[in-house]
């Protein structure tokens, strides 16, 4: 079955065109500084670590920790001596308390090929704790809040993976359900083959038996290249991966995994092009073709195109198109562009209702001209056999130097129990940016630049008896897509649950900071005769050179906190 296609329309309430920019503002932010009593602890790449997965793994671990389950300023971090520490920062007074929660068990001497530890919380008094060695513990901690720090107990410790397998924690989520307690883990590995390295998600499940974890299922997937963005679906369904390059179910434990039927070779003597506006269809002719011999019939629900009696396109429309603007090119080497105007802005999942075989959509513009080359042998009057049967050109056969990155990542929905991707979000135009925690019982919401706009989307769990997959808007940073594109050496990118301002953070000097909302503008323009003001927002910078490179960062809706190794920093935002 066929993945949807899934089109992201912002709401446009939540976008603001008369909003200029933002304007410097020199004024110092206030700012309160915790001299860590341990270190952070910190593992850096060795020599068998060396591709950008492991670099990007490495470099943008975010070793600052935020309790989503108390709504108070409750951070952790591990240690060097490996333990869990948690520092509470009371805004009234600006004062830091710290103290140690946890003692992670074995404390492993460091080998080639360890990873950071990780520290996640998937509900309010459950932790996962990764010690980048291979072990996974499970860890009972009991109500956490400034008032009530009980010494945290370990439940259950494997090594999930196995001997010499290391992995960081990218997610974790309980689910209770039929009186049944069941913890949900989304690791990330490195396995390298022969030609290069791939990326490795595994979906581990335990269940509690009176009391007891207990490790039932392990899926994998596999893919080339980084991950940007992974998550399990709400109801643990499903799982959301961003990639540059497809991704796929290698094992589960629980179910085998069956290759979908091939399919027949096609004939494909037509692609298409689609924006939210219109599609582009192109298709070849023969050599000393005849352009009175070509017709053209394109109504608001149908299409059919045809050659001096051979039928090229003949079908009924996926949704309406408004006829009249229908146009088309026949160059002199006989392509045929023809362009059709959509009656509604919208991207379709197909051309014609139901399919066609002889059809197939190019999703990059850049492809075009290849895939046209290759099917220049087909014409009107040739008959085409199975055994000459040309595919189309797919995304995925290409080399990695033959596209950007940006251009091919793609996010897409995976189904845990058919193995297959149900939804598609072609990221192309939607570079992503960061992911950020707005609602502890849903995934985290992912932040895609719109123009020069960044839009903040929260996936849902797909709707019972739908094939629907729901993602919201929920707010916009003002012209954050334009600015942030232009810090070369950003490090960490971020924005607090109210989107009241968006953060660029380099690795060692200099932290950026866009407030939208500000106080009326002094500045005027003069539009049809009335003097109106200009809508500007404030940019604040902060200089942290002193305090070493930067190694974690949250953003609240009052302060900004900030980790390096030997120092935590609260940036009030005014």
């Amino acid at each position: 079955m066929p993945s949807s296609l899934v089109e992201l329309r912002p709401d446009r309430r939540l976008l603001d065109h008369e909003f200029e920019g933002y304007k410097l503002n020199l004024q110092a932010l206030p700012h309160y500084t915790f001299k860590l009593e341990s270190p952070v602890d910190r593992v850096f790449p060795d020599e068998i670590q060396y591709s950008f997965i492991h670099a990007k793994l490495f470099a943008l671990q975010n070793h600052l920790v935020l309790d989503y389950w108390d709504y108070s300023f409750n951070y952790y971090y591990i240690d060097e001596k490996q333990q869990v520490r948690y520092v509470t920062f009371e805004n009234t007074n600006h004062k830091f308390q710290n103290k140690v929660v946890y003692d992670i068990p074995a404390h492993e001497e460091r080998k080639s090929g360890h990873f950071n530890l990780c520290l996640t919380f998937p509900s309010a008094s459950l932790a996962v704790v990764s010690d980048g060695t291979g072990y996974l513990h499970i860890v009972d901690t009991g109500a956490r809040n400034r008032y009530c720090q009980c010494t945290w107990q370990t439940l259950h410790s494997s090594l999930v993976l196995g001997e010499g397998k290391y992995f960081i924690v990218l997610d974790s989520r309980y689910q209770e359900k039929n009186d049944e307690e069941s913890l949900h883990c989304l690791l990330q590995s490195v396995e390298q083959n022969e030609k290069h390295f791939n990326t490795v998600l595994t979906w581990v499940t335990f269940v509690n038996c009176k009391q007891t974890w207990k490790q039932t299922s392990v899926r994998q997937l596999q893919g080339k290249g980084i991950v940007h963005y992974a998550a399990i679906e709400t109801n643990c369904s499903a799982l959301y991966v961003a990639s540059d390059n497809a991704f796929k179910f290698t094992s589960d434990s629980e179910k085998e995994i069956t290759e979908p039927t091939k399919e027949e070779p096609r004939n494909i003597i037509y692609t298409w092009l689609q924006t939210t506006e219109d599609i582009s269809i192109t298709l070849q002719l023969q050599d000393n073709f005849n352009k009175k011999l070509l017709h053209v019939q394109v109504t608001p629900t149908s299409i059919k195109v045809s050659y001096a009696g051979n039928i090229f396109i003949d079908g009924k429309l996926r949704h309406k198109v408004d006829s009249e603007f229908t146009t088309w090119n026949v160059e002199d080497s006989g392509k045929v562009d023809i362009l059709i105007t959509k009656a509604d802005s919208m991207l379709w999942d197909e051309l014609l209702e139901g399919g066609d075989s002889k059809g197939e959509q190019i999703m990059d513009a850049s492809l075009v001209e290849e895939a046209h080359r290759r099917l220049a042998h087909l014409c009107s009057e040739t008959e085409v056999k199975a055994d000459d049967a040309m595919p189309g050109v797919s995304t995925q056969e290409l080399e990695e130097c033959d596209a950007a990155s940006e251009e091919d990542t793609v996010l897409v929905r995976m189904d845990v129990g058919s193995h297959q991707i149900t939804h598609r979000i072609s990221l192309s135009v939607h570079q992503y940016l960061f992911s950020i925690n707005i609602d502890n019982q849903e995934a985290p919401a992912l932040a895609l630049r719109h123009d020069v706009d960044a839009c903040i989307w929260q996936p849902y769990a797909q709707l019972v008896n739908s094939d629907t997959w729901p993602l919201k808007h929920q707010g916009t940073l003002l012209a954050f897509g334009y600015v942030q594109s232009s810090k070369q050496n950003r490090k960490f990118v971020t924005c607090p649950p109210n989107f009241s301002y968006s953060v660029v953070c380099e690795a060692s000097r200099h932290i950026f900071i866009y407030r939208s909302a500000s106080n009326d503008s002094q500045l005027r323009r003069r539009t049809e005769g009335v003097m109106k003001s200009v809508k500007v927002g404030q940019q604040n910078l902060f200089n942290f050179e002193k305090y070493g490179e930067v190694i974690g960062i949250n953003a609240t809706n009052e302060f900004l906190f900030v980790l390096t190794q030997k120092t935590l920093i609260a940036i009030e935002i005014l």
